[in-house]
């Protein structure tokens, strides 16, 4: 059996993905920076800047690369409206005199032969719904390609995938040409219309954007149609079509395809939990490595990837080892112990005295509350996930796996093992499962204990 490419890993993980964002479930960890250079680390900013790479489709109607393309000769049309404005002045006249405000000008001042005269003219206002829906779409399109995206626009060699901002407009190679970017940043800096609008994201209600959407200029229509697939992406609404365009993006390296096999290994293990009601993880970043969080049946669950999780920790010291006057253990306390301190005599740093440490690529804690109502882990499931069909770099997974599930304890004062000695690798309190690729291999027929899944098996551990 052929290896799982990434274009069937595309289709098996998109309608999860965009299913799971909405309940409140965060990738980050899993998808990694998008790139070592920008500084995507966030679903918020991904989406954002998905968001100013669509072109329409046969789904939508407009996207924010096609409304670029025209708003150099679009902008002229914005529309303003009058209102009279009264003004006074001396000595002159401008507009229609307005004899009453005059007759009290004159009079406060205690003079009515003074030649002062209160004026009505037209005057331009440029602050209309339409007009606020505009500014708002570029003031956010270009924060994200001047803020967000800075650094490949400055840098456009191997970010082909924004050369549609980055390449002339008008598809020269005159060193003069400009870019979409060169483009929105004159206009929105230069502008004198758009610079006298001013609006913040709250002056702009989706009851304007709807109303703007009505416009008769077909400008203003794409402006708020735009707008408001923004706002819906920033609400993490999305359907499958617009989650693959986003993962099959090379701004999240879809080239690496063990970033998509994990992600669905992480939503086979969210969809055996399928009534899991998720908790909002509003503080994310103080928890980079959790994927999620859910309350059920009276327990807690934590979700956790490339992570120690929420109360564990995988770590050994030989300190904390019974060390026998000769043997193993007393031959690499000696090792550790010259090391450190050769290391700081010759090098100028300190070396670890860790015995063993690792970061399961995923960890799911299942806590229960206490006679003094405290959360505390009840269980483990760990999963180590290897995108191959080498049985050799297998075979080294799930030593991988037996480590983590032996070592494991609890991340509190005693740092106890979780599992007791009695039962080590018998998948009671600690439980483990291997998950590869398809393998050439014909596996025994395991219904308990370590197993491991072969794409696109499912596993079965929810409650």
């Amino acid at each position: 059996m052929a290896k799982a490419s990434s274009e069937e890993l595309l289709e098996a993980v998109a309608d999860d993905f965009h299913t799971f964002l909405r309940r409140g479930v965060r990738f980050e960890r899993v998808i990694g920076s998008a790139h070592t250079d920008l500084d995507i680390d966030d679903i918020e900013t991904l989406l954002r800047v998905h968001f100013v790479l669509t072109e329409s489709t046969e789904e939508r109607s407009v996207g924010v690369l096609d409304f670029m393309r025209q708003l150099e000769d679009r902008v002229r049309q914005m529309k303003t409206t009058t209102a009279p404005q009264s003004r006074e002045y001396r000595g002159e006249v401008r507009g229609r005199i307005d004899w009453q405000g005059t007759v009290k000008s004159r009079a406060r001042k205690g003079r009515l032969d003074e030649p002062v005269f209160v004026c009505s003219e037209p005057e331009e206002y440029y602050n209309i719904d339409e007009n606020l829906v505009l500014k708002r779409l570029l003031t956010v399109t270009r924060e994200i390609v001047t803020e967000d995206l800075e650094y490949a626009v400055e840098n456009p060699e191997g970010y082909e995938w924004l050369s549609a901002w980055t390449s002339p407009l008008d598809g020269s190679s005159s060193r003069d040409a400009e870019s979409a970017v060169d483009v929105l940043t004159r206009i929105y800096d230069r502008n004198v219309y758009l610079q006298r609008i001013s609006v913040d994201e709250g002056e702009v209600t989706d009851r304007t954007i709807e109303s703007v959407k009505r416009s008769r200029s077909v400008f203003y229509q794409e402006a708020a149609e735009l707008l408001d697939q923004y706002r819906q992406l920033m609400r993490h609404e999305l359907d499958a079509e617009e989650a693959r365009d986003i993962l099959n993006h090379t701004i999240i390296a879809p080239e690496k395809t063990e970033t998509l096999f994990e992600l669905y290994w992480v939503f086979s293990l969210l969809n055996t939990f399928d009534s899991a009601e998720y908790r909002v993880l509003a503080e994310w970043r103080e928890s980079p490595s959790t994927v999620a969080q859910w309350e059920q049946d009276e327990s807690r669950f934590v979700l956790s990837h490339d992570s120690t999780g929420e109360a564990l920790t995988f770590h050994e010291k030989l300190e904390a080892q019974k060390i026998d006057s000769d043997g193993y253990l007393f031959r690499l306390n000696e090792v550790l112990t010259r090391w450190q301190s050769l290391s700081k005599e010759l090098l100028g740093r300190g070396g670890s005295d860790s015995l063993w440490g690792g970061r399961p690529d995923i960890v799911l804690e299942r806590f229960e509350k206490s006679a003094d109502e405290e959360w505390v882990v009840e269980d483990v499931f760990i999963g180590e996930v290897k995108y191959t069909q080498d049985t050799d770099y297998v075979a080294t997974g799930l030593r991988e796996l037996l480590e983590y599930m032996a070592f494991v304890r609890h991340a509190d004062g005693n740092q106890d093992y979780v599992e007791d000695m009695e039962h080590v690798l018998e998948s009671i309190t600690v439980r483990g499962l291997l998950f590869t690729d398809a393998l050439d291999i014909e596996s025994p027929d395991v219904e308990e204990g370590i197993r491991i899944i072969e794409y696109p098996e499912q596993p079965d551990i929810g409650s």
